[in-house]
């Protein structure tokens, strides 16, 4: 179909026939997923995932969309089960597919989505461990450097994503107030969080090093090149300081896991630790909230009044 400036559309459409060329939807679902202005990385974990399960279908003979039926789909997870996979990791899967189904039903592609009648993979209920606040002072005293160890605090009292900690600029935060300015994290929603006292201070100490202090340099500068410290190049940071100092677990999501468990348990309302966290719904913070009631349940145990008083 050519437009009035010349250029020809290619248009994804059912044939007489029902035949949806396989590789032509997938590449229609993602250029959807771009057009509604999913950030980078997400594009990225659908190009994955997606990338995946469409050579599978392939490798089972289905060159079409109008050929994937639910036992292609129960299949799929049993063949991803004998790989051995985590079961996040089968979820996933089963979430890309979902989505990408849905919109084959939406765009005419599909009349019925053969994940209609497959139930999604059983999520995992458990939740990774968080730090003590023993580990946080052997990470902060095995810190090498006032910018390792100002990584440590602010990252553990913001809450930030990985890509959002590596992404901010000297302006983004407030050293009076704390106020932490997050533009376009996950879901390109900007937000903001803090920082305490503490954290501040170490922050403070880290940018006296520095001779670029200009509100739109980067916050945390990589110690080899003095570029933008990259969200891989944190975590290798923090994966070499969690060795030196013996503490398991070191990369950035088990701060972030470890800020929501502390401020649930400081008595945080859980709505506004999810306006901090940036999440759009409640559904990872009622499983943290869920150990915090295991807390005080085991707390009334040993400390009740009547069972240990009379």
């Amino acid at each position: 179909m050519a437009t009035e400036s010349g250029f020809r559309l290619k248009v994804i459409a059912r044939s007489d026939e029902g035949m949806c060329p396989l590789n032509l939807a997938t590449k229609s679902f993602l250029l959807s997923r771009e057009a509604m202005g999913c950030t980078g990385q997400t594009l990225a974990w659908y190009r994955n995932y997606l990338g995946k399960i469409t050579d599978y279908f392939l490798s089972e003979g289905l060159t079409n969309v109008t050929s994937i039926r639910p036992d292609h789909v129960r299949r799929l997870y049993v063949d991803l089960q004998h790989k051995g996979l985590a079961e996040q990791t089968i979820f996933n899967y089963a979430t890309v597919l979902k989505a990408y189904c849905n919109y084959l039903v939406e765009e005419g592609m599909l009349e019925v989505s053969p994940m209609d009648k497959v139930k999604m993979p059983r999520l995992p209920r458990r939740i990774m461990p968080a730090f003590s606040p023993d580990d946080v002072a052997k990470l902060v005293d095995a810190c090498l450097n006032n910018r390792d160890a100002a990584i440590v605090l602010c990252l553990l009292d913001s809450g930030c994503r990985a890509a959002e900690f590596v992404a901010l600029n000297i302006g983004d935060v407030d050293v009076e107030n704390g106020t932490v300015s997050i533009h376009r994290g996950k879901g390109k929603k900007d937000r903001v969080t803090f920082l305490g006292a503490k954290a501040r201070k170490a922050l403070l100490r880290c940018l006296m090093e520095r001779t670029d202090v200009k509100p739109g340099a980067p916050l945390w500068q990589s110690h080899n090149t003095g570029e933008r410290l990259t969200a891989s190049g944190l975590r290798l940071m923090l994966r070499r300081l969690g060795m030196r100092a013996g503490v398991e677990h070191c990369h950035p999501h088990t701060f972030r896991r470890s800020f929501a468990l502390w401020s649930l348990r400081a008595g945080m309302n859980v709505y506004a630790l999810q306006q901090l966290m940036g999440h759009s719904d409640l559904t990872v913070l009622r499983r943290y909230l869920a150990l915090v009631e295991n807390d005080l349940r085991e707390a009334h145990r040993k400390f009740g009044a009547i069972d240990n008083m009379l």
